[in-house]
């Protein structure tokens, strides 16, 4: 943009040197090495333009996309923000995630997560873990799309009162899947229902 904007000054002034004759006091050898000075000038700005573009383009991460995270066909009340790759802790490891972003009608995010890996089960175990100390059952398994999922039901404090929160997680072939969290259970439910997996 910065750049768009210099090429474009650069061409207002040459245009503008022309223009008001102040060349005109110039040898018509010296005119020719304006030009040619202007010239160099703009060649170099378009040239360091594109490879600009091309080095920011190359940093720039492709199109994030995923058959599992649903775009369009949302359930009621749901509203497809963005997609993006991220990294999430689970245990004691950092991992990478394709992950959707979803508004609800009540303005709360839910995610859905997909974490695509060799041993989906070891993950799932592992992201289960991570509750092993919870003196309560966290874990409440469901059924959907033909298959079943473990609800996780995780608490936070609001206005002093413990709230409850919940996950869905499943495996398929090469991926585990979360989505969550949120106060409403049913929402969970209905968005994992969505990714048709």
């Amino acid at each position: 943009m910065v750049l768009n904007f210099f090429f474009f000054k650069i061409q207002v002034l040459t245009v503008t040197f022309f223009k008001s004759g102040e060349y005109k006091g110039l040898r018509n050898q010296d005119v020719k090495k304006v030009k040619i000075l202007f010239i160099l000038l703009i060649a170099t700005v378009f040239i360091s333009g594109c490879i600009i573009d091309k080095e920011n383009n190359g940093n720039q991460s492709e199109t994030v996309k995923s058959d599992i995270i649903p775009t369009v066909n949302l359930p009621y009340g749901f509203t497809f923000m963005a997609i993006h790759e991220t990294d999430v802790d689970i245990g004691n490891s950092s991992r990478k995630a394709k992950e959707g972003i979803y508004r609800t009608d009540q303005g709360e995010d839910i995610y859905v997560q997909v974490f695509e890996t060799g041993s989906p089960e070891e993950l799932l175990n592992e992201y289960k873990s991570q509750y092993k100390d919870a003196n309560y059952d966290p874990f409440t398994e469901i059924y959907f799309n033909g298959h079943k999922a473990t609800r996780v039901t995780f608490y936070f404090t609001s206005n002093g009162n413990l709230v409850p929160k919940y996950n869905v997680i499943w495996t398929n072939n090469n991926s585990m899947i979360k989505v969550g969290p949120s106060i409403d259970t049913q929402k969970v439910i209905n968005l994992a229902t969505a990714t048709n997996n």
